[in-house]
């Protein structure tokens, strides 16, 4: 796909900004749909928006209200209920209620859920190695680089965005 999009309109007629937005566009789309395609092997079978909410459990190792869980994911409170639903189902995440206000619903990643975790993340780091195997180590620690300094040059464009919306 790349190749054809390439030799239909020639380097020269495009900026070099156009050139790395594509790019990294087809990179995004590309790394989305590997993860959607490995979180639906029947090894993990798993949707984004659940794998989100369980690694956000994982990565806070503690015990989060829901609401907290909602803004967190970026999910609606009813989204979110049949999300964790389905990981209660699985035995990924346990359910739980504040001993202070039993209205408040807790939710917390089980052992499965965190051994889960581990699973798709080794998994990604395979398709990882597979994608750069053709790559040298200078060529990898130089793409290591770049791409820390454009994502650090997206976070500022993205908070000076953020900041302006606030003032």
């Amino acid at each position: 796909m790349t190749q054809v999009y390439r030799e239909q309109q020639p380097r020269g007629e495009r900026s070099a900004l156009e050139e790395i937005e594509r790019s990294i566009m087809q990179i995004s789309w590309l790394a989305q749909r590997q993860f959607m395609q490995l979180l639906d092997e029947d090894r993990f079978r798993m949707t984004l928006p659940q794998f989100y909410t369980l690694l956000h459990l994982e990565q806070t190792n503690e015990v989060c209200k829901m609401s907290d869980l909602a803004d967190a994911t970026h999910q609606s409170a009813a989204s979110l209920t049949g999300v964790v639903d389905r990981l209660r189902d699985k035995q990924l995440i346990d359910r739980l209620r504040d001993e202070k206000d039993r209205r408040q619903v807790m939710v917390t990643v089980t052992p499965q859920g965190r051994e889960l975790i581990s699973e798709v993340k080794q998994a990604r780091r395979e398709q990882m190695h597979m994608a750069l195997a053709h790559m040298t180590e200078p060529e990898i620690e130089a793409l290591i680089l770049l791409l820390d300094r454009v994502l650090a040059g997206m976070v500022r464009v993205l908070e000076r965005a953020e900041n302006s919306r606030i003032a």
